[in-house]
């Protein structure tokens, strides 16, 4: 066994991040995931950030474990490739904006006829319809939009350091289409399923950050936001992060260091702490000034008080826990040399080593992929060649 979704093959039409994360999960799950790129530059995301030898970073984590298929979708012969490999299809993850995939002619329905139970799901910024549905979308206009950007607490909108949307709707895409392919073993068909990233940026969020516009009318309690209730105090040598949600917690820790913070009036309740968060940060700065984030941790650890040191980003790997469960993996692509990234955090019976497939150059399984459907020869010496010429001219023009 491959993993849960071997047997199951994945047609990946996408870009960037999203659509390529996605697939990525299925291919983690071992799904044979082919990924369709326009020829001569592909997948954007290729060159996008910290690279090595041509390829970058993003890319090579976002498409481990897929083969790479260059198609020009405008050209009639590609096209009709494309269909061919549609046909032996369980999955398609497209990301185009709203229309673009009908005008090209493979949208679900100009292939549902050949394939009933395909699974088509496309991924789009704000949905395929209403004012917005022609908008260019970035992760940062999707935070903006439901109010992460607004409310960062640092006393200026500002965005979240990390493109959190585009994450939040793949994941959303990989459990979404899964499921889909349960429905489709009771019924026998398959289905278009749409997703965009507002709509999944506002299942993600709500529960918490909009937990006080949640309920409606007189008569509500308020507790203020979740965002307040964890701040991040300075010590010797760095910074930690102490839940202080319980009393017992804020009395432990002040008794450890032989202070009387706890009976004060301003601290003594959560709410009051709430209420005086600039306040106990001041104050319990004070107290840690002299004292390293390993000490806080382990006495912390001791008294049963939740607490984290907050590790730079060149400190995660080193984490003890990091490395106790083996969350990251050190390994080397033929190309771009060695690599560290996470494992999928899910391990499935009889799954094969992770991973078993490194980030493809773009074309680097024509042949093997148009070979197995028994594709003719000269439509791969064509690709083939094609691929050779567009490799020399992208070579001249990167230097």
């Amino acid at each position: 066994m491959d993993g849960p979704l071997s047997g199951y093959r994945v047609l990946e039409v996408t870009t960037t991040v999203s659509g390529p994360m996605a697939a990525m999960v299925l291919a983690d799950q071992g799904a044979d995931v082919i990924k369709v790129e326009p020829p001569m530059i592909g997948d954007p995301a290729r060159y996008l950030g910290s690279s090595r030898e041509g390829m970058a970073a993003l890319f090579a984590v976002l498409n481990r474990n897929k083969r790479s298929l260059p198609l020009d979708l405008k050209d009639g012969q590609d096209l009709a490739l494309f269909r061919e490999v549609a046909k032996t299809t369980d999955i398609i993850v497209e990301n185009y904006r709203p229309g673009v995939a009908k005008k090209l002619g493979i949208d679900y329905d100009s292939l549902v006829g050949d394939n009933p139970g395909l699974i088509y799901a496309s991924i789009s910024g704000y949905g395929e319809s209403g004012p917005y549905e022609n908008r260019k979308v970035f992760d940062p206009l999707i935070q903006a939009t439901v109010g992460v950007s607004h409310d960062q607490g640092q006393g200026e909108p500002r965005n979240v350091r990390t493109i959190m949307f585009d994450k939040v709707t793949a994941l959303t895409t990989a459990q979404v289409v899964t499921a889909a392919l349960l429905q489709r073993g009771k019924t026998g068909r398959g289905q278009h399923l749409s997703i965009s990233m507002l709509d999944a940026a506002l299942y993600y969020t709500w529960p918490d950050l909009m937990w006080s516009r949640t309920l409606l009318g007189d008569g509500v309690q308020h507790t203020g936001e979740i965002g307040d209730w964890f701040p991040i105090f300075k010590v010797k040598d760095g910074h930690v992060s102490i839940v202080l949600v319980r009393d017992e917690s804020f009395e432990l820790l002040c008794v450890w260091r032989n202070s009387e913070l706890h009976l004060d009036p301003r601290f003594q309740t959560f709410l009051a702490r709430q209420e005086n968060t600039a306040e106990l940060k001041e104050a319990l700065e004070a107290l840690l000034a002299d004292v390293s984030a390993d000490e806080v941790c382990e006495n912390m650890d001791a008294f049963g008080v939740p607490v984290a040191r907050l590790n730079a980003l060149d400190e995660v790997h080193a984490d003890p826990q990091v490395q106790h469960a083996g969350s990251l993996v050190e390994t080397r692509h033929p190309v771009i040399g060695p690599m560290r990234y996470p494992r999928p955090p899910f391990n499935f019976e009889g799954q094969a080593a992770f991973p078993t497939r490194h980030a493809p150059f773009l074309g680097d399984h024509t042949r093997e992929i148009l070979s197995e459907l028994g594709i003719d020869e000269g439509e791969i010496e064509r690709l083939e060649a094609r691929d050779a010429a567009n490799r020399e001219i992208l070579r001249s023009l990167l230097g």
